[in-house]
């Protein structure tokens, strides 16, 4: 028997995989792949190349998103297959001064 999480992301997965491939779609997946306070504190802007650019808030989020970018990654390949986001690089935050 499947637990309520596996049940819900193989429809997440069948959903997503009837719909293009879009910075919407991989911004729904992050957030879903991330958890809540990671994405929150991340903003991704996906690149057709398979790139998933990642904006932390504050260095200290930077700190923990880069220590977390292979388990999302791999997150986002069950949820959006494998290769549509090929890599994840978690950038510095803009300069607040």
């Amino acid at each position: 028997m499947q637990s309520l999480h596996q049940t819900s992301m193989s429809v997440v997965r069948r959903l997503l995989s009837e719909q293009p491939t879009t910075s919407a779609k991989v911004a729904f997946a992050w957030q879903l792949a991330a958890g809540a306070a990671l994405a929150r504190n991340g903003s991704p802007e996906w690149r057709n190349d398979g790139t998933l650019r990642v904006r932390a808030k504050s260095a200290a989020w930077h700190r923990e998103l880069a220590m977390n970018r292979s388990v999302i990654l791999e997150r986002m390949a069950e949820i959006l297959g494998r290769g549509v986001v090929a890599r994840i690089v978690v950038r510095e935050p803009f300069d607040q001064g």
